[in-house]
Parts: structure tokens; sequence; C-alpha cells
């Protein structure tokens, strides 16, 4: 788990699921980012990592489409 996920985690009263052990695979996120903590780009859309979690319940398994309707 990244630092950032460490203290994310304790706000969540169920996890399901938690993607790669290996930190260098995820963001670490930083409360100083304005761009939702470094997880979202300069334009807002979120930087899709596949294997890793959504809210500690889903995982990003694989880029489905972009846009509106992606």
């Amino acid at each position: 788990m990244t630092e950032y996920e460490r203290v994310e985690i304790l706000n969540y009263p169920c996890v399901y699921y938690m993607g790669p052990n290996d930190p260098s695979k995820k963001i670490n996120g930083h409360s100083s980012n304005s761009h939702n903590f470094g997880y979202d780009d300069e334009k807002g859309d979120y930087k899709v990592i596949n294997g890793d979690h959504i809210g500690f319940r889903y995982e990003i398994i694989d880029h489905l489409g972009s846009g509106s309707f992606g």
C-alpha cells in the first residue's frame, strides 16, 4: 500500500479489494495536489491503472472507452 492509502483505508468500514502490493504500480496521492489528490489529470479525468482499486471495492480490469459514453 502507498502512504496515502494507509490513511485513506481507515475511512472505509469494509475493504473488498486492495490492488497490487507494489506501490510503484500505483499513484501515490498527496493531499496537497489539487487534482483529486493526484488521481486525476489536468482535465479532471481519472488516471486509470489496470489492476488498481477504486474505493477499496472495485478492481480496474481494462479500459472500456472514452468520452461521455466510455
